[in-house]
This record gives structure tokens, C-alpha cells and sequence, in this order.
């Protein structure tokens, strides 16, 4: 798809007239999105060879992340065009303020993680780029541009949790519970509906209205790689100078 990742959407649908709004978006992500979506961090997951410091870095982060990710979530609520899409995403927002964070406080304990280290945890630099993009998007930019970041997210970790969960479950219950939470019918569901309301709204903005929106979702999928390589190799990585400049 080489050849798509300077296009325009509708140069990408000349070409394949079945492609999807959120096709030319993932296209256009590369190599971003493959990065990210096939991060090592990810694969070890699913095989149970994930070091347990690693881990516990990981959950950390993505636990200071989570009121954000509400937040997020609150901002599309608002400016949702119908009550469809606000039910749609209130039901998400509900799911992780319950689900997730029992089983957040449940892995730390498993880790021996503390919850004064959890609780007082400040978020690293690329949690803080990864949640403010998410906020600003959603909280100060439109609706379409919001609902890129998050399809986006999401999107991400259903690929590679349903790629994981073909496989043998690892041992560990926060490692086969994390996939499982990224693999369920509710959740597949919920990111197809994603999908779909992106490729809805995508298909009606300007030729410089999807412009701006696929930069943002390139944005966030740099982000997603950058966030599972730090939790990975315990660094800060750079962002390539594309990003740093906006």
C-alpha cells in the first residue's frame, strides 16, 4: 500500500473502490501502525514470555491513563450526532470504570506492585503525549477528529488481541485476562461500530478535513508504538521529527 500513504481518500478508493475510510486511515498510518499493532511487547503477551518489570511498567502507565481515556470518552458523549453514538460510547465508558479496574488492581497485586506506586504514579512523557493528543482531539477538536484518536487506540488492541487469542493462553492470569478483555465479542463489537461511525462521518468531511484527521491518526499510531516500546525496553524513545513538530 505504499503507493496510498500520501494519497487523498479519494485517490485511495479510485484505486480500490471497496476500501474502507478506515483502510486509507491504517494505510496511511504506516509503518506506524504495523509497528505498533505487531510490537514485540504485544506478541509477548500471548506467548507468556513477558517479563514481569516489564509488565509492571506497562499496567502502571496505562492505569495513570485511565481517567484520561474517560475523559476522552466524556468529550465524544457530547458531541455524538445522534443518541445512538452517545449510547454507544456511554457503554465503553461504563465497562472501564468496572471491568478494568478490578483487574488492574488485581495484576498489581499479583506483581507485587504497591498501591501508594500505582496510586501516586505521575504518567511518563509518552503517556502524557499519548493522553493529551487523545484530549485535545476529542476535548477542542471536532467530533471526527476525536473519534480517530480513539478508533485508533482501540483498533489496535483488538488486532493484536485477537491475533493472541488463536493461540494457547500464557499461564499468567493478568497476561491471558489482558487478551481476553481485547478479544471479547463485546469488545470486537464495539470497535466495529468504531470503525463503521469513522468511516460514516470520514466519508462526508473535505478533502482537507480527512487530511487533518489522518494525520492524527498516524500521530496516535506512532504514540501506540511508542507507548509499548517504552514499557518494553524501559526508555523514553524519540518520536520521529514529523510529530515533534506538531
Amino acid at each position: 500500500m505504499a503507493d496510498f500513504f500520501d494519497g487523498s481518500f479519494q485517490g485511495f478508493l479510485e484505486r480500490d473502490p471497496g476500501a474502507r475510510f478506515t483502510d486509507w486511515l491504517a494505510a496511511r498510518a504506516e509503518p506506524y501502525w504495523s509497528s505498533a499493532t505487531e510490537h514485540p511487547f504485544t506478541r509477548a503477551i500471548g506467548d507468556g514470555t513477558m517479563p514481569d518489570a516489564a509488565y509492571a511498567r506497562y499496567l502502571i502507565e496505562d492505569y495513570t491513563f485511565i481517567t484520561d481515556l474517560a475523559s476522552t470518552l466524556g468529550y465524544l458523549v457530547a458531541k455524538a450526532p445522534g443518541m445512538s453514538s452517545k449510547a454507544r460510547l456511554s457503554a465503553f465508558l461504563a465497562l472501564l470504570a468496572s471491568e478494568e479496574n478490578d483487574y488492574f488492581l488485581r495484576s498489581f497485586e499479583a506483581l507485587g506492585v504497591k498501591p501508594k506506586t500505582y496510586e501516586t504514579a505521575a504518567q511518563g512523557p509518552t503517556t502524557r503525549a499519548f493522553a493529551d493528543l487523545l484530549l485535545k482531539s476529542s476535548g477542542k477538536g471536532t467530533y471526527a477528529e476525536g473519534l480517530a484518536c480513539l478508533v485508533c487506540a482501540e483498533w489496535c488492541y483488538l488486532t493484536w488481541g485477537l491475533r493472541e487469542a488463536g493461540k494457547p493462553r500464557p499461564e499468567a492470569f493478568y497476561l491471558s485476562e489482558w487478551i481476553d478483555l481485547h478479544a471479547l465479542p463485546g469488545f470486537e463489537a464495539f470497535v466495529t461500530w468504531l470503525r463503521e461511525e469513522m468511516d460514516q462521518v470520514g466519508a462526508g468531511l473535505s478533502a482537507v478535513e480527512q487530511e487533518n484527521v489522518a494525520q492524527l491518526f498516524r500521530h496516535m499510531s506512532a504514540l501506540e508504538f511508542a507507548f509499548f516500546e517504552a514499557a518494553w525496553t524501559a526508555e523514553t524513545p524519540s518520536l520521529p521529527e514529523e510529530f515533534q513538530r506538531t
